[in-house]
């Protein structure tokens, strides 16, 4: 079978799992300033903490990145039930946010990052080490075979 007709992205890593972790980061980077943008309004406008302030930033994000990632980073089949496979994302995320808050407030406490606007910092990291979490989550329980979050189809309409 030809490449042509695929993505490039497709012809360039190929379809396996680096190629979803690859697309999985694009698609965390493209949510990047809906997450950054909520956590500066809230941050500096409203002046809440910033480790506060990262939960609604996460909340607009997450949903962004479900979406994406339900349909080009994973390729969910039609017959995949969205609402069950988002409140698995949201809750492998949840969990991906805990462990962002923990990194920044690690680093604003003991490492300085508390001075100025370092808490942007501390946020990246914090999301960079989440995402492994969220990523391989992600791929085996809301759009994997883990999660099984397909409809069933009587026995007589299968073709």
């Amino acid at each position: 079978m030809s490449d042509q007709g695929k993505p490039l992205i497709d012809r360039i890593v190929g379809h396996g799992t680096l190629a979803q972790f690859i697309r999985f980061c694009m698609v965390g980077g493209s949510a990047l300033p809906v997450d950054t943008g909520i956590l500066a309004i809230m941050t500096e406008w409203v002046h809440l903490d910033p480790r506060v302030a990262a939960i609604p930033a996460f909340l607009g994000a997450v949903t962004w990145t479900y979406t994406l990632n339900r349909f080009w980073t994973f390729k969910a089949k039609s017959r995949t039930q969205a609402p069950a496979s988002y409140a698995s994302f949201v809750l492998i995320c949840s969990a991906g946010l805990f462990i962002r808050l923990l990194v920044m407030h690690l680093l604003m406490t003991y490492a300085g990052f508390g001075e100025g606007r370092l808490y942007y910092i501390a946020s990246l990291i914090g999301i960079l080490v989440a995402t492994f979490w969220n990523f391989f989550g992600s791929k085996l329980i809301s759009f994997g075979k883990i999660g099984k979050h397909k409809k069933e189809v009587p026995a007589a309409d299968r073709s």
